[in-house]
């Protein structure tokens, strides 16, 4: 509180006051012997400053009577480090008035920083000074004598303090925290201050980095503070720095103090993220839609948003049949996979960090399986086959493929049922007869059966054909000719080698056609040509020259290939003529024909005739129309000449053609002539004029004189002269108020109109030819007549009277003015306007409805009423008689007002761990209402408040955490909070609140993926897998995460680096292990304490071909049902081998090499059809292609089964856990136990079906003797 004083009243001027320390002085030497009295006024410094007011009453006394002062001043000038107790000065004084004098410091001691003794006037320093504080003291020293009333003499000294460095240099802050972002230019980044109290050179202060300037990236100006960057920063290298800075005095280095300057390296997008790996992964076509088949995994050095990878598949269209997910880079299947229509996808998957974008290449390969069947190369197969006496006769080869790849395409061919005429090579598909072919009694024989193609699957798949064989006779039908010009005009002078003629027949037999042989036989022709034999075609072989108009015939035979051959003949004669020595001519070169163009369809226009010199062929003449034109109307009779009209003409259209008539005689060489021809068309009237216009609209104005011209219409007519002079006239419509020009088609008025009697007119105008037959056409004329202005608007009312609720949002319509005008149309339109400075009181009005609406808030105006002034005119300016007022009174009626918020939407954020009962946010708002009960309200949440996790005080609108809160769970409220008044019904108001919840670390990282395979033998330090994980808090709760192996016991196996790296720390034997199980463990990064999760990952062993081969004896027992096997795979005899996914290879080395085959690169053994019962031995040499081969020792063993052994079966039951295992380990010893059992003379068992159910086998068995008689045994 800082004080001012100052003198007032009519005696102020003789004194002076010190404003801040309150001493008063004379102004000048004194006379006046009267008491003076002078008002002091003290006044504070605030920004509403309070004063307060005293008297001094001024009494005049001798100068003799006051004490005579005298002040000795040891020194004016303190150092601030003088001690205390110090003598400063020493003041006596003589009275001679009353002594003693005593001694006092009236005014100017701030905090009492001196003392005077009262008796010997001795002043001391009383406490340490402080440069800092108070630089100077004017100290009023006091001397009083011991009268009554006292009399005091004044004594002012002035005593100035120096500075001493007695204070150290301060930071304005213990740490300072300075963000850059990296890649900037050397730059400033912080600005550190330190401040030393003492003045001039103790308090210059100069700044050095002391610590954690480690490359020099940082320099400080030693005098400012100003901390700069000296190189461009990379965050990915260092992203923070921690410097200790240092200040220090240049008078006293020891006197310093220090701060740490935090420095951020803000992120920059300047990385680009990196694919981990090259992508490739198969999956099978089966594979369902949704199901994840690789992820696309990348990495970027950037931080926070800028490493926020998204991911994208390049050039993706509406039918891909894969989608990754944006985010995760999941690759998952979106259509349905077949390898047939493509075997392989590359996807261009691009990454982008919204600054960069790489992509790479996603290579997807499909793997068969067996979903497509064989397919034929024909629906249906027939063959005719000849009779033949042949064992065995080749008939057809059948043939079918598969789409599918492997043994899912290899195809093998079974007749089913067999057939007792025809058998079939399983492999080839090639049928042959088994025995001869021989019709009897009939002309033909239909053989038809079905052959079954069956693919290698694993679940085999089948389709059938039926073959159609139509056994026939020999040859049953004679070649026949077709028919042939029987009279050919040839010239004598024809070259040697001319092609005359083709012949050409046709064989009722099968392929008859493609199976015939010509050849001349007879006839006096037949010197003079050739045929050849297996097109037909006769040529000339020598001259005519001799035989001018003489006769020749010829015979041509024709022969089929049957057993026996067959023969047909053709004769054809030929005249031989001389040489056609004329052209055919017209009498004139040129003619012209005229028709009208109303000719009727098929009128002949006239007649054109040519004549030839020669005779016979060379003689006879055709006429064409040359070149050949579609669109011309006419034509030209063949042989006649006569031109005919084919279709309709237009004059219009074309009214004139041009055309050549070719003449073109019969001989052998052929000449022509030609004729131009011109035809007119000739117009007549067949076309109406035609208006421009189908309906005209014009106006003309009221009032208008009788004659005024309305319209000029006008029609043309596309005929010439005469038949395209048009008439107009009236026919229509108010003929009786228009006219029209006959000639030039003017409309004028007969009338005058009034617009308010009648606004429109119609007319129909008709324009006409004059000719022979007249034609016209109508046209619409519409005539409106256009308003005048003539009448004034008029109100309906001299007042109106509306009433308004205060609270009506800005634009509510309060009422409706409204005028009338007896004028129709845009004259008669009404614009009202608000008059002079009415319209500022809230309202406005519609220019052309009349609507009064609300322009401002009406909350202030409530009870109040509100008078307006209206005008109505037409458009266009006032003249000042053409408007009319009227005045509109508003009544604003008070309502009760909902409380508004202070703000529409508040903001808070709260921690997921923050206790229940901890405050959140605090909203608050006002009503403005003056009735008591409409202004109180009290709050509520409404909306939003999930799980009732927060609370609001009702009156002072404090929200709080109300139960326990989880980010991951929900990580945003939206509240809707809302204010209710008291009032009857209570309004409200609403506002949002949202809540941010914000992350702790309260989740365990867990693995992404918990399986990985490793091929077996690899050295050690292969990398296994990169493991990775996800965290459901947020970032820093998430990674880096740390990964360990807790499992010791495969520790000798695995290794696993803090980063996630699982290799093998030795080669693997998947024969000794096949998996692995280890349990590892990962944590997370989280603050303040990270926390870990276990789990159990899964390592596959991949198998390699490490092992040899090992012989095997294989039984194999072949079961058919009938009297003979058809044929087949019947066994896989593949040696032993410890590796699992070796190929082999096996061949037979001995044995019945015609009942067996294998298949190339394959160890499927395949019986070619047998019938009967027998046990065959064959070895197998096998390979696994890398070790040395074994021999494999097989036994076939065939046996038959037929509806007999079925009837008479035996069930029996087994328990085992497959029929592999069970036909692998126990079949043979049970078979032999069940010999045993039974124990019958010359029987033996027969297993003839097997089939797994449940934890059982069902076993089918009958026993046979010698005699192949089957019984039921007792």
């Amino acid at each position: 509180a800082e004080l001012h004083y100052s003198l007032q009243g009519e005696s102020s001027d003789m004194f002076s006051i010190d404003p801040y320390s309150g001493t008063v002085f004379t102004s000048a030497a004194l006379q006046s012997v009267d008491d003076v009295i002078v008002t002091v006024r003290v006044e504070d410094s605030g920004e509403d400053p309070k004063f307060d007011t005293t008297t001094i009453s001024v009494r005049f006394q001798n100068t003799a009577d006051f004490p005579k002062m005298n002040v000795d001043v040891l020194s004016y000038s303190l150092t601030e480090d003088e001690r205390v107790e110090t003598l400063v000065a020493v003041v006596s004084a003589l009275s001679i008035r009353a002594e003693p004098v005593t001694f006092y410091l009236a005014s100017g001691n701030f905090e009492n920083m001196f003392h005077i003794d009262h008796s010997s006037g001795a002043l001391i320093v009383e406490r340490p000074l402080d440069f800092e504080s108070k630089k100077e003291f004017s100290l009023l020293i006091e001397a009083r004598d011991s009268g009554l009333p006292p009399f005091s003499s004044f004594s002012e000294i002035h005593i100035n303090i120096t500075d001493a460095n007695d204070n150290f240099p301060q930071f304005t802050q213990a740490e300072y925290r300075c963000e850059v972002f990296e890649n900037s230019p050397p730059t400033v980044v912080c600005d550190v201050l330190a401040i030393d109290a003492d003045s001039g050179y103790y308090g210059t202060v100069q700044y050095n980095i002391t610590d954690g300037n480690h490359g020099n990236f940082f320099t400080i100006d030693p005098e400012n503070g100003y901390l700069s960057t000296t190189v461009s920063l990379d965050r990915e290298h260092i992203p923070e720095f921690n410097l200790t800075v240092e200040a220090e005095e240049l008078e006293n280095t020891l006197h310093k103090d220090k701060a740490t300057v935090i420095i951020t390296v803000l992120d920059r997008n300047d990385n680009a993220p990196l694919f981990s790996q090259i992508f490739l992964t198969e999956v099978s076509e089966d594979t369902p839609v949704g199901q994840t088949i690789i992820k696309v995994t990348s990495t970027d050095d950037d931080t926070d948003a800028n490493a926020v990878i998204n991911y994208l598949i390049v050039e993706q269209s509406d039918d891909m049949l894969f989608n990754i997910d944006f985010t995760t880079g999941y690759i998952t299947v979106e259509g349905v996979l077949d390898r047939e229509m493509q075997d392989h996808y590359i996807l261009k998957v691009s990454a982008n960090d919204s600054a960069w974008s790489i992509s790479t290449d996603v290579t997807i390969v499909i793997l068969d399986i067996n979903d497509n069947r064989p397919v034929f190369s024909e629906h249906f197969y027939s063959i005719i086959l000849p009779e033949t006496k042949d064992e065995e006769a080749f008939v057809l080869q059948i043939l079918a493929t598969d789409a599918d790849i492997g043994k899912n395409s290899e195809i093998f061919y079974v007749i089913d049922p067999p057939h007792e005429e025809f058998w079939l090579n399983a492999t080839t598909g090639e049928i042959y007869t088994k025995q001869p072919m021989m019709l009897r009694d009939c002309n033909f024989e239909i053989y038809q059966f079905m052959v079954t193609a069956f693919d290698r699957g694993s679940i085999s798949l089948h389709s059938n054909v039926t073959i159609r064989v139509r056994l026939e006779h020999y040859n049953n039908h004679p070649p026949m000719f077709f028919p042939l010009q029987p009279l050919m005009a040839i010239p004598y002078h024809l070259a040697v080698g001319s092609e005359v003629v083709q012949f050409t027949a046709v064989d009722l037999d099968v392929n008859g056609n493609s199976s015939i042989k010509y050849f001349l036989n007879g006839g006096n022709a037949s010197d003079f040509f050739w045929i050849q034999g297996d097109t037909g075609k006769l040529i000339l072989n020598q001259t005519l020259g001799e035989n001018e108009n003489q006769i020749l015939t010829l015979i041509a035979v024709v022969e089929d290939e049957g057993t026996p051959p067959l023969t047909s003949q053709a004769e054809i004669t030929f005249q031989i003529t001389g040489r056609n020595q004329f052209t055919p001519s017209f009498s004139e070169s040129y003619v012209t024909f005229s028709v009208p163009e109303d000719l009727p369809v098929g009128s002949v226009i006239g007649n054109i005739q040519a004549e030839d010199g020669d005779y016979g062929p060379n003689g006879e003449i055709t006429y064409n129309i040359t070149p050949e034109n579609q669109f011309l109307p006419l034509s030209v009779g063949e042989f006649s000449g006569l031109i005919t009209l084919i279709r309709e003409l237009d004059f219009e259209e074309q009214s004139i053609y041009h055309f050549q008539i070719k003449a073109k005689d019969e001989g052998w060489f052929s000449k022509t002539g030609t004729l131009n021809v011109t035809v007119l068309v000739m117009d007549v009237n067949d076309n109406p004029p035609v208006f421009s216009s189908s309906e005209y609209i014009t106006s003309v104005r009221e009032n208008s004189a009788v004659g005024t011209n309305v319209l000029d219409v006008t029609a043309t007519d596309i005929d010439l002269g005469a038949n395209a002079q048009i008439f107009y006239s009236l026919i229509g419509g108010h003929i009786d108020k228009f006219a029209v020009d006959s000639g030039n088609g003017t409309i004028t008025t007969l009338a005058m109109f009034d617009y308010e009697q009648e606004q429109m007119f119609d007319l129909t105008i008709k324009g006409s030819n004059t000719g022979g037959h007249a034609l016209f056409s109508l046209a619409h004329v519409v005539i409106q007549i256009s308003d005048v202005n003539e009448f004034t608007p008029r109100f309906i009312k001299k007042e109106f009277n509306f009433s308004v609720l205060k609270n009506v949002p800005i634009g509510t319509v309060v009422g409706k003015v409204m005028a009338t005008d007896g004028d129709r149309g845009s004259e008669g339109q009404v614009f009202y306007f608000l008059f002079a400075r009415k319209k500022k009181k809230s309202f406005e009005i519609h220019e052309r409805s009349g609507d009064v609406y609300t322009t401002n808030s009406l909350r202030k105006q409530g009870n109040s009423h509100v008078v307006l002034k209206v005008l109505a005119k037409n458009s266009g300016v006032i003249t000042g008689t053409d408007i009319d007022e009227t005045f509109v009174h508003i009544s604003v009626i008070d309502t009760n007002e909902a409380p508004m918020f202070t703000s529409p939407r508040y903001m808070a954020n709260v921690t997921e761990d923050t206790p229940i009962g901890t405050s959140v946010a605090t909203v608050s708002a006002v009503d403005e209402d003056s009735i008591v009960n409409w202004n109180h309200f009290f709050f509520t949440i409404e909306h939003g408040n999930t799980n009732f996790s927060f609370s609001i005080d009702p009156s002072n609108g404090i929200i709080s955490v109300n139960s326990p809160l989880d980010r991951e769970v929900w990580p945003v409220y939206n509240l809707t909070v809302i204010a209710t008044d008291n009032g009857s019904p209570p309004a409200t108001g609403t506002t949002n609140v949202i809540v941010t919840i914000g992350d702790i670390n309260d989740n365990a990282p867990k693995l992404t993926s918990t399986e990985a395979h490793v091929r077996e033998n690899q050295p050690e330090g292969t990398i296994v897998t990169k493991l990775t994980a996800f965290d459901s808090d947020l970032p820093p709760n998430q990674g880096p995460f740390m990964y360990w192996l807790l499992d010791s016991s495969v520790a000798s196996a695995f290794s696993l680096t803090p980063d996630g790296v699982l290799l093998t720390t030795r080669p693997i034997d998947r024969e000794q292990i096949s998996a692995y199980q280890v349990l590892v463990a990962v944590r997370d990064s989280g603050f303040p304490l990270p926390l870990s999760s276990t789990s159990t990952f899964h390592i596959r062993v991949v198998d390699e071909n490490d092992n040899p081969s090992m012989a095997r004896n294989i039984f194999i027992e072949v079961k058919y049902f009938g009297s003979s096997f058809q044929g087949g795979m019947i066994g896989n005899v593949h040696p032993e081998d410890q590796d699992e996914s070796d190929r082999f290879n096996c061949t037979i080395k001995s044995g019945p090499t015609h009942m067996f085959t294998i298949l190339n690169g394959t160890c499927e053994l395949w019986s070619f059809p047998f019938q009967g019962e027998a046990t065959f031995n064959i070895s197998i040499e096998a390979t696994d292609q890398l070790h040395f081969p074994v021999n494999n020792s097989v036994y076939v063993n065939y046996k038959g089964f037929t509806n007999a052994s079925i009837d008479n079966c035996i069930l029996f039951y087994v328990s085992s856990s497959s029929v592999e295992q069970f036909l692998s380990n126990n079949y043979l010893r049970f078979v032999k136990a069940l010999d045993s059992l039974f124990n019958l003379q010359a029987s033996k068992t027969h297993v003839f079906g097997i089939k797994h159910i449940g934890w059982e086998i069902l076993l089918l068995a009958a026993v046979k003797n010698y005699n192949d008689w089957i019984f039921l045994p007792v």
